[in-house]
């Protein structure tokens, strides 16, 4: 399913403002607002965690129902769909959050014009995806999954996180999104048979959603004694609104455009099992990457701390913590390619073990992920997110011109191929940026050791092909580690300590 909000980028600005003491920095917080903020980033973290878990066995159950080329029709759907269901949103919700979190009072009358906004929303994109289902040149069982997901676009006002999240009732955050995923879960269990048509996982999805908006509703009713479809005659101040998350929704759609355009385009140009293929890998890729916002999504406080002091610290913080991420992230790449084949054979079935070099190439995406992490959520703590959005959109136009070029010629390890190239474009632009314009962090001194021990690893893989690949996997993973814990500190330590890896520059 396509991810209608991305809750922990939401929490993010408010998370960084409580730990910083605001804007002016001069106060910190007290012991209660730290183990506030640890309780609830552990709850969103507990409820994402398990909200993927139980997604990804849904998904891989349909996978193994329906066999690689159906599921690949699926997979093209529901990449599609994020292009219409994140303009539902357009960066409302984290605006929400934002604005409830700096006066409570304003919580219901910017429920009521939120609400209404993403209505009105709701039903434009549900047209233009009218439209598109009847110009797209797809056979009619994928348009008719693709217009009853559409359906579900009508439950999105209704879906009232950052309401919650604004409140700091990140308990009622976690449970609305596990309710969601669990009622998917469950009615594809319960219904899923091999013949089953398409558009009977459009209708799971519509209960899924529906399930989800009125848990919402019950909560804002009973725990916060509002109802958010209470008519309010403010329009000036709801157009307002849009105005002022628009940036925040346009920044969204640009980093779907990043993610997800290769597996449209790809869904354009192939129609065999391999579009299956692709899809599953690009699913194990997205639920690796959970991970990665996890770990900024706790760095991002510590980075925002910097801002009132020397960009030596800042310098140091990002030093330490990629050479930490730069181990995980390369050990994680090596072991997927090692064990791509077998990872899609368990967890989707034999029919798609076809897509292990595309899940192979696709995994180095995630050390790429982890680098530029750091220059992205620089560049957000310092309040540079045009530079931001420049990056991501530069990327995502190399995503497709390399699709439109790869993927006629060598398949789908074209479009892998063009996600991981368009990652690494992002990941030069970022870091440009960020030496431009905030503090010069190298990043060829931190990736060094676990790049070497990397290629060490690939070619001890080569000599081992005849090995089983758990075997082989855990033989060149302890080889990886054995070389790396001697260089590994995390990131804590490596501000105490310094970095070699860090040119120190004075502020300004």
């Amino acid at each position: 399913m396509p991810p209608q909000s991305r809750l922990p980028r939401s929490a993010a600005p408010e998370i960084s403002a409580v730990e910083t003491g605001g804007a002016g920095g001069g106060s910190r917080p007290s012991a209660a607002d730290t183990r506030k903020l640890a309780r609830n980033y552990l709850v969103l973290i507990a409820g994402e965690v398990l909200a993927k878990l139980v997604n990804f066995a849904a998904f891989a159950w349909l996978g193994r129902t329906f066999g690689a080329e159906r599921y690949g029709s699926l997979e093209f759907t529901l990449a599609l769909m994020v292009f219409f269901t994140l303009p539902v949103d357009m960066g409302l919700g984290v605006f929400g959050a934002r604005e409830i979190a700096r006066n409570r009072q304003a919580g219901p009358r910017l429920l009521a014009g939120i609400t209404l906004l993403r209505g009105l929303l709701a039903l434009i994109s549900l047209a233009g995806l009218g439209l598109l289902a009847v110009l797209l040149p797809a056979p009619a069982e994928v348009k008719e999954l693709l217009l009853l997901y559409g359906c579900s676009l009508l439950g999105i006002p209704l879906l009232l996180q950052w309401y919650f999240q604004g409140h700091d009732e990140m308990h009622w955050v976690a449970l609305a999104s596990l309710v969601r995923y669990a009622v998917f879960a469950g009615l594809v269990l319960a219904t899923l048979r091999p013949q089953m048509p398409l558009r009977e996982v459009g209708l799971i999805e519509c209960a899924a959603v529906s399930a989800a908006a009125l848990f919402c509703l019950a909560v804002a009713v009973w725990r916060f004694h509002v109802w958010p479809l209470r008519p309010t005659g403010a329009w000036r101040e709801t157009a307002a609104y849009l105005r002022e998350a628009m940036p925040i929704g346009l920044s969204e759609l640009v980093w779907a455009m990043l993610w997800y355009l290769a597996t449209v385009l790809t869904g354009l140009m192939v129609k065999d099992a391999s579009l299956g293929w692709f899809g599953a890998s690009h699913r194990i890729l997205m639920a690796l990457h959970t991970f990665v916002w996890l770990y900024f999504f706790n760095l991002l406080p510590s980075i925002a701390r910097t801002i009132h002091g020397p960009r030596t610290e800042l310098e140091r913080l990002l030093a330490a913590s990629l050479r930490l991420t730069a181990w995980a992230g390369t050990l994680a790449a090596l072991l997927g390619t090692v064990l791509s084949g077998e990872a899609l054979r368990l967890a989707f079935g034999a029919a798609f073990a076809g897509g292990g070099g595309v899940l192979a190439t696709l995994v180095w995406v995630i050390p790429v992920a982890l680098a530029s992490g750091h220059y992205r959520y620089a560049l957000i703590a310092y309040g540079r997110q045009s530079l931001l959005l420049r990056a991501t959109g530069c990327a995502a136009l190399a995503v497709v011109a390399g699709c439109l070029v790869l993927v006629p010629r060598i398949g789908i390890q074209g479009a892998a191929s063009s996600l991981l190239l368009g990652c690494l474009l992002e990941l030069g632009l970022t870091k440009a940026y960020v030496g431009r314009e905030i503090a010069r962090v190298q990043l060829l001194a931190p990736l060094g050791r676990p790049a070497a021990a990397a290629a060490g690893g690939l070619i001890l893989h080569l000599g081992l092909r005849s090995w089983d690949p758990f075997s082989a996997g855990a033989a060149i993973g302890l080889v990886f580690v054995g070389l790396g814990a001697p260089g590994v500190r995390t990131p804590g330590q490596g501000v105490a300590a310094g970095s070699s890896a860090v040119r120190e520059r004075r502020p300004g």
